[in-house]
């Protein structure tokens, strides 16, 4: 979850400790933070904490010190829990300590403590050799405040934690003292998980007591917290604290997906394609449009999956003018068909389908994805294991990284009302009034669908022969939504499958006004085509007034004129052919 850029893992107890675990023999160390309303007063405007790779998220492959950043903070968890669907843990640097340090003194793991005074970690030692007598101190470190600003003092500390050998840091400096110094200096230290866990010194010395769970689990945690120490934390609690709930309430927090879209590491062997007549386990489908700054990237992830799965490539370019072909033609592996035209997405996928046999599966792709690692073994492994599957589809991240909400419904005539009077509004309404499935929820876990956009599709060889050509009436647009419904009226299913993950960067796919006229023509076409005229005339209309209620626009005006008069859809862009 990602408030105001603040990026939030939500990830449960066991997670959690698995990562934290799992850091202990990686090469690059791993911060832990713990993010609740005081994290979002002091980073959601610091550029710097945003950049900061994180453990579980999208982005660029981490380098350096990585950070896993905790839901922490009631009001926090019932925003991830109203933005997922989904209920999620809330899980403070005390709730993780002692399973931590339990694993430490269990493995011969060594501690370190810095922050807190010299006589809390008098006590601390004292707590530690009655309750877990095997735990490896290896050392504590109680500087003052101005030690720790001072860059060279702190400079010292670090490498005094390293001469120690510490491998786990728990750092109690406070929010933004403790996460900004384990930014600049945690790497110095040699530790391979800092923790940035506050008052923990504190409860593990008994100085402080934590709140009771009833407290703690209703988000009244504060109020002991501040009956306890209320000159230390009332500005915190009572002048921060509430204005940053305000703000909260108010705002959209976005959801991103767990698994990391990372760049390829260039160091990481690709492998070849299979070559015509050979069997292959997965036939690639690509169909271009003057689409030369996205293939290349595709082609690379493609080769990425080809170490782990036979994978033939056909490629049907649309008559490019931008040198689409040279570049295909560069890949002596990849099987170029020139279409002779624009036969649109349709045409273009039945172009394809006499080079992909002998194969199990075909997949469709658009050109300007990006395929996460092991997406392709994913859907091949949930087509497998159902014979009744006909075809799976990925979970689809936009531009940014965010869940796409890509799952559709069958057309409907109450659904085109209500998506025509709400729009992406009020997205917690009946599936029988929205064609798009909004919820959360619905993108988390694998499960069958009507349909979904097409992106990026897996079919099996038979359940192709079986459904036949796709329909090349529509151009572009609605294809799918024919294709997927001809696959569920031969017996199959439509399966989700949210473990593979492709990001889609809408390159070669953006919407011109003529295209987003045929859009809602084809919308028409298919409802008549499967419903009959009369069911089609109403849906008609339903198109026509969500043209008409956002007319103030001048395009939504030329769509709602092409929807009205049936001889514009003459001049709607449609298949060319040049032999």
């Amino acid at each position: 979850m990602v408030v105001d850029a603040v990026p939030i893992d939500l990830v449960d107890r066991e997670l959690a400790m698995a990562l934290i675990v799992d850091a202990l023999r990686l090469p690059d160390p791993l911060a832990v933070a713990s993010a609740n309303l005081d994290h979002l007063h002091h980073f959601e405007r610091d550029s710097f904490w945003t950049d900061r790779p994180p453990a579980v998220s999208i982005g660029e492959p981490s380098r350096g010190l990585r950070w896993l950043t905790l839901l922490d903070g009631v009001p926090l968890v019932r925003k991830a829990e109203a933005l997922s669907g989904r209920p999620w843990p809330k899980l403070s640097g005390s709730d993780l300590i002692w399973p931590i340090l339990e694993y430490a003194a269990k493995h011969g793991t060594r501690v370190g403590f810095l922050g807190g005074t010299a006589e809390t970690h008098e006590q601390l030692r004292k707590t530690l050799r009655m309750s877990l007598p095997t735990l490896q101190v290896a050392g504590t470190w109680a500087p003052a405040r101005s030690e720790i600003l001072d860059s060279r003092t702190s400079a010292g500390i670090a490498a005094d934690i390293r001469s120690a050998e510490v491998e786990i840091l728990i750092v109690g400096l406070g929010k933004p003292l403790q996460e900004n110094w384990i930014a600049r200096f945690g790497p110095d230290t040699g530790a391979r998980v800092l923790l940035a866990f506050g008052a923990v010194v504190d409860f593990l010395a008994g100085r402080v007591s934590r709140a009771p769970r009833w407290m703690a689990d209703h988000g009244f945690e504060w109020t002991w917290r501040l009956m306890l120490e209320p000159r230390r934390l009332s500005r915190r609690y009572l002048v921060h604290d509430p204005p940053e709930l305000l703000r909260l309430m108010r705002r959209e927090p976005t959801l991103q997906h767990e698994a990391a879209m990372a760049h390829p590491d260039r160091s990481v062997g690709r492998g070849a394609f299979v070559g015509p007549r050979r069997r292959a386990t997965v036939a690639v489908v690509v169909v271009t449009y003057n689409s030369v700054s996205d293939l290349p990237g595709l082609i690379d992830d493609l080769r990425i999956a080809a170490r782990d799965q036979s994978i033939r490539v056909v490629v049907v370019d649309n008559q490019s003018s931008d040198g689409t072909t040279d570049v295909v033609r560069s890949h002596t592996d990849v099987t170029l068909v020139e279409s002779g035209g624009n036969l649109g997405y349709a045409g273009g996928i039945n172009a394809a389908m006499p080079f992909v046999e002998p194969c199990e599966a075909v997949l469709i792709l658009n050109p300007d994805l990006s395929l996460a690692p092991g997406a392709v073994t994913r859907l091949m492994t949930s087509l497998r294991g159902d014979d009744r599957i006909g075809a799976v589809v990925p979970l689809i991240l936009d531009a940014d990284g965010a869940v796409y909400n890509s799952i559709r419904r069958e057309p409907s005539l109450s659904r085109a009302v209500g998506d025509a009077l709400l729009g992406r509004r009020l997205r917690k309404r009946p599936s029988l009034l929205s064609e798009i499935d909004y919820c959360p929820a619905d993108y988390l876990e694998a499960h069958d669908v009507d349909w979904a956009t097409g992106a990026a599709l897996l079919i099996r060889t038979t359940v192709a022969h079986e459904v036949g050509p796709w329909n090349e009436e529509f151009f572009l647009y609605s294809e799918e939504t024919d294709y997927f419904r001809r696959i569920r009226e031969s017996g199959h299913l439509v399966r989700f499958e949210p473990s593979a993950v492709v990001q889609h960067r809408q390159g070669g796919s953006g919407t011109s006004p003529a295209l987003a006229r045929l859009m809602a023509v084809n919308r028409i076409r298919y409802v008549k085509r499967h419903h009959g005229a009369a069911y089609a005339v109403l849906f008609r209309g339903a198109v026509a007034l969500a043209e008409a209620l956002r007319s103030y626009d001048r395009e939504r005006r030329r769509t709602l004129a092409a929807v009205l008069n049936r001889r514009k859809w003459r001049d709607l862009p449609h298949a060319t052919s040049h032999g």
